[in-house]
């Protein structure tokens, strides 16, 4: 029986391949396969625009506004958000795997995991972008009731959360079924409109800031655990980060191959993480003023009636747009797990089961509860993860062959020992291991973290301990395969 299997490339050959590519209101044909170099139409500025869109969300501002809440004074708060946001640089630095390799994360990974044993993280991967619409779908659909609220449909009840529901997913499952090029051109709109207005909130607000201030019973002052506050605070700030890490090639691999380091760093980090640094601070000086519990309502006492619509607007634009390029790659994360579906039903798909997220924590769980607990392991998994794929793709220089890196039989090089590469698995496991016994949340207790007087190192400690193992484990098997790829191209 012949061992060669057809490369599973879902879309691969159907895309049109004039001019670049579709147009952006035609439904992108890739899914996870190699996007040539005739249709990449994407430029460094636009990358960083989109980064700067998909952040423009409430999410960041809710993070700012936690650092407050768990008891820091307002200048820990904002050594917590930049702290947190750091690990933004490793984003930047990650997405030149996109034009260099052409793939996105799910395909390259299975390099170090194994064809077969990287499907985990491609369920985990889904399982996290699940997690993430479900919070941004809520946030957006607590600004829509507000507004019902302010158009006179008070206590909307059922009828309005599921309307609510409809409105702010329905816009982001446009967007993302429609493809990366409708993706890429909308969000520049949405950053700005989000800038804009937080401007004006902070602009209103900052006059009464107490720059001194400290909360009523502040842990900081007198128990000598401020250190283990504001680590614990980056660790939740860190999530946002640490969420993008396994999806940002996605976005990039439309750029050309040859597109300098140079030019992708700079433009993510700064659209990035300059947008969620920016939210931030602006969470962290209104959570001194007021209640941020709820994080649409706690506005209103502070601005008049026509900024408040604004920022309720605001709040459902932000939802949309990073909403959108959560679906765009979850229905990545579906086609990588093995079910053979086009990408823009895949996402389809993965819509209809975010729906369904979003309408159990608005009538059965506790949103405050359900986000603290899935932040808390956000941290475990998706940074170990991230480090492995890193460290391989560094060391073959971000090169994969572009047949075998599709082929789902022991023919491919990328295969294992059946369908599984053991030393990445196991350097992910020593990772989430660190994770683990380092991890301080409502959810999890760790027993190092308690002797650390709390603090929470699952944000960046897992990151260096799996890349570690990994290098250690493969580093040599993985140099060579590239030295041996380098000989046959020259021959």
């Amino acid at each position: 029986m012949s061992t060669t299997a057809q490369p599973d490339r879902p879309g691969a050959g159907t895309a049109e391949h004039t001019g670049g590519g579709p147009a952006a209101g035609a439904v992108e044909q890739h899914g996870y396969d190699f996007i040539p170099e005739s249709e990449r139409y994407m430029t460094p500025r636009q990358l960083g625009f989109f980064w700067a869109g998909i952040n423009s969300y409430q999410f960041f501002f809710v993070l700012g506004a936690g650092a407050i809440a768990l008891g820091l004074s307002l200048v820990q708060a904002l050594v917590a958000v930049v702290a947190g946001n750091a690990l933004f640089a490793l984003v930047a630095y990650s997405s030149i795997a996109g034009p260099r390799a052409g793939l996105p994360a799910l395909t390259l990974s299975r390099a170090p995991f194994g064809v077969f044993g990287n499907r985990i993280n491609a369920l985990f991967t889904w399982a996290m972008s699940l997690g993430f619409k479900t919070v941004n779908g809520l946030l957006g659909v607590f600004a829509v009731l507000a507004l019902f609220d302010r158009l006179g449909w008070h206590h909307s009840g059922a009828p309005g959360k599921v309307l609510a529901t409809l409105l702010v997913l329905g816009a982001a499952i446009v967007i993302a079924v429609t493809g990366h090029r409708l993706l890429v051109r909308v969000q520049p709109y949405f950053a700005v409109a989000v800038a804009v207005v937080f401007a004006l909130l902070l602009c209103w607000t900052i006059g009464g800031v107490d720059w001194n201030w400290h909360p009523p019973h502040h842990a900081g002052g007198g128990s000598g655990n401020w250190l283990a506050l504001v680590v614990s605070a980056a660790a939740l700030i860190a999530s946002g980060s640490l969420s993008y890490l396994v999806v940002s090639p996605d976005y990039a691999r439309y750029l050309p191959s040859d597109t300098p380091v140079r030019k992708v760093f700079p433009r993510v980090l700064g659209g990035g993480a300059g947008m969620a640094v920016y939210l931030g601070i602006a969470g962290v000086l209104v959570a001194t003023r007021t209640d941020l519990t709820d994080p649409v309502a706690g506005v209103r006492p502070l601005v008049p009636g026509w900024l408040y619509i604004l920022y309720i607007a605001a709040c459902f634009l932000g939802s949309i747009s990073n909403n959108a390029s959560v679906f765009y790659s979850s229905g990545l994360a579906i086609q990588a797990i093995g079910i053979p579906l086009k990408r823009w039903l895949a996402t389809a798909l993965d819509a209809t089961l975010a729906l369904a997220a979003v309408l159990l924590i608005l009538f059965v769980y506790d949103f405050e509860t359900a986000l603290n607990e899935f932040l808390s392991l956000v941290n475990v998994w998706a940074g170990p993860f991230a480090a492995v794929w890193i460290v391989d793709g560094v060391l073959r220089r971000w090169h994969y062959d572009q047949h075998d890196i599709h082929t789902s039989d022991r023919s491919s090089r990328y295969w294992g020992v059946g369908g599984v590469n053991v030393q990445g698995l196991i350097a992910l496991a020593c990772g989430m291991a660190t994770g683990l016994l380092t991890i301080n949340s409502p959810l999890l207790h760790s027993w190092l973290s308690g002797r650390l007087g709390g603090a929470d190192l699952s944000w960046f400690l897992p990151i260096l301990v799996s890349g570690a193992a990994y290098l250690h484990l493969a580093g040599r098997r993985v140099r060579g395969e590239r030295e041996r790829d380098g000989q046959v191209s020259r021959t």
